[in-house]
């Protein structure tokens, strides 16, 4: 049996955005570290020029953003609801 996009009844589509998906929560996982770090005032991340006469925010308090709250799948709220 083919995949045939002209059989309408037994066509299985093959475009799939799990990678995208994947990407995004592993972006909004590390800015949100990130974040935390921050706000704790450590810097995580490697300065990127050896110049120490520019500033752009000494202090990593400064550079910190208010996250939003990122929604659970409804698969993963029944999975948490069924583990307790």
């Amino acid at each position: 049996m083919t995949n045939n996009p002209f059989d309408w009844k037994n066509y299985k589509p093959t475009i799939s955005f799990a990678d995208l998906e994947k990407a995004r929560k592993n972006a909004y996982q590390a800015a949100r570290y990130i974040n935390e770090q921050r706000k704790q005032g450590i810097e995580p991340s490697a300065p990127y020029t050896e110049r120490t006469d520019i500033s752009f925010g000494d202090k990593p308090k400064e550079m910190t953003i208010d996250m939003p709250a990122m929604p659970m799948h409804k698969k993963t709220l029944k999975k948490k609801a069924r583990k307790q």
